[in-house]
């Protein structure tokens, strides 16, 4: 295998192991992260009795609903659909005149 290519493959390897140990590193702080937050779970907190305030996180992440289309709503779309792209089609199949050739009149002199 000739030399350059070697290099070349060596310090794409190297940018690889690089970026691993990035990777690695990141994912111990997690777990170190997570070990310190279930630690402090573990102790016992005596905690202010539940009030409205707490549930409001539960309640900010809920899904929006799908709004459902009625058939009637449907039709009416599907109808208003076709009608814009059947004039649509029209217009483009329509001949295009342009404006710049002016129409000669007869009684002018040319």
């Amino acid at each position: 295998m000739k030399q350059k290519n070697l290099n070349k493959r060596i310090r794409r390897l190297e940018a690889r192991l690089a970026k691993d140990t990035r990777k690695l590193a990141k994912l111990r702080q997690k777990l170190s992260a997570a070990s310190k937050r279930s630690t402090e779970k573990e102790k016992p907190v005596e905690s202010p009795a539940p009030t409205k305030t707490t549930s409001l996180p539960a309640a900010a992440s809920k899904k929006k609903k799908k709004r459902q289309l009625s058939p009637e709503g449907r039709a009416k779309l599907a109808s208003m659909m076709k009608e814009r792209w059947a004039a649509k089609k029209a217009a483009a199949l329509a001949p295009v005149e342009s404006p710049t050739e002016a129409p000669v009149e007869a009684g002018s002199p040319s």
